[in-house]
């Protein structure tokens, strides 16, 4: 698949919009790991740096989350507060996945370490 030449949106915003409409017809199942920037980018005939572009939109829309070293992953649809139920509200549920993601990037600087650690 390539983004359309003459579709007046960025590649990102056109990119963006293909992964989104995968996301929310549920081809891509919350928790479904993202191929790879390259592997997207081969796949959309672009740059990494344009499918970084691409996913930081849907990362800022809140519909996947970044895990460093592991890759990108389908998040729960966010909740708009109105919507919610219950004790539990949107801010509260942005800042477990702000901790989830500072968790995450220290397990994988905890895993470099070891890794050195056993190489020396």
């Amino acid at each position: 698949m390539t983004v359309a030449a003459h579709d007046p949106r960025p590649k990102k915003v056109q990119i963006a919009d293909a992964l989104r409409t995968e996301i929310t017809d549920a081809r891509l199942p919350t928790g479904h790991r993202l191929a790879s920037l390259r592997d997207l980018a081969e796949r959309f005939e672009v740059t990494t740096v344009t499918i970084g572009n691409a996913l930081q939109i849907l990362m800022d829309e809140g519909l996947i989350t970044s895990v460093p070293t592991r890759g990108y992953f389908v998040q729960t649809p966010p909740i708009d507060a109105d919507e919610a139920t219950g004790p539990v509200k949107r801010d509260e549920i942005n800042a477990i996945n702000s901790e989830i993601r500072e968790l995450a990037a220290r397990v994988a600087e905890l895993e470099k370490r070891a890794g050195q650690k056993g190489s020396a």
